[in-house]
Order: structure tokens, then sequence, then C-alpha cells
């Protein structure tokens, strides 16, 4: 891989070396504000928000290749869908679920630290713990979000593009 872009000592190093989970756990232990149950249903939001933009980017682009369907999106993921659809289906909609969760962190993550509390609680949780901080955690969120976003984008364009029949 590209050293500059994911150097040898990041994150990808650290979740792929072992013991891994046992260090995640101790990692885990030091969140105890009330401030992290925030932060997770700022995720949950951001990961909804960002599935529900990229779902209708990819149907817009689907309705662009097969005007047909516009206006149909109630007949889409129907009972009796046939294999050949469902297949397109699965294509155009599932990626998008993981493109959409390093992009909702990124989110999450924004919006506490923009609340000055939340801000001053996760550095001081951060402290002593590597990857952790604002901008380790959100350097590394980007540059997980180069390689995943793309691969799912393009699956999803490539279930749109083969969506011809909606049942």
């Amino acid at each position: 891989m590209n050293d500059r872009l994911f150097p040898k000592d990041t994150i990808f190093k650290e979740i792929f070396s072992k013991g891994y989970f046992k260090r995640a756990r101790i990692r885990a232990q030091r969140r105890k504000s009330l401030w992290n149950i925030v932060l997770v249903l700022f995720a949950l939001l951001g990961i909804g928000v960002s599935c529900y933009g990229l779902f209708q980017l990819s149907w817009r682009v689907h309705t662009f290749i097969y005007p047909e369907h516009m206006g149909r999106f109630n007949e889409f993921w129907q009972e009796g869908i046939s294999g050949r659809a469902f297949i397109s289906s699965f294509l155009l909609i599932i990626p998008l679920f993981f493109a959409a969760i390093p992009l909702g962190l990124m989110f999450a993550n924004c919006i506490a630290w923009c609340i000055p509390l939340a801000r001053k609680t996760f550095e001081k949780e951060a402290k002593g713990h590597k990857f952790t901080s604002f901008k380790e955690s959100m350097s590394g969120l980007f540059k997980f979000s180069l390689i995943i976003v793309p691969i799912c984008l393009i699956l999803s364009l490539i279930g749109a593009a083969t969506l011809k029949n909606l049942k």
C-alpha cells in the first residue's frame, strides 16, 4: 500500500496486529461520559442520513438510465421480484449502507466537536490513547472512506444500471 496515504504506524496497522480486540476493549473502557450516548445517536443519525442521500443519488442515476421507472419507486423490491431484479436491487441498495458508515461517523464526530462541552470531554477521554483524538479518528475515517465509499458507489451504480425490470 501507499506509505504516504497509509503510513506504517496507523490505525490500519493497529487493527490488523495481534491483540487488537483486547486493546480496543481497553480503549472503550475509557468512555464513561453521557456524551458517548449522544455521540452514538449522532452516528446513527449520520449513517441514516448518509444512507438516504446515497440511495437517492443511486435511484436518480437509475431513473436517468431507465426513465420509465420514474415515479415507480413503490414497485421497488416488491413481493414476487425475479432473481435478476433482486440481485440488481440488492446491489443498488446494500453497498450504500457500508459507504454510509464512515460518512455517518465523520458527521457524528463533527457535530460533537461543535459542542464545546462534548469536545472537552472527548479530548480528556482521548488523552493517552492512540488513534482516539478528534484529528486521528477523523483522519482514519477519511482514509477508510477513500477506499470504501468509491467501491460501494461503483457497486451501487452497477446495480442501478442493471436493474432493467422492477419485477
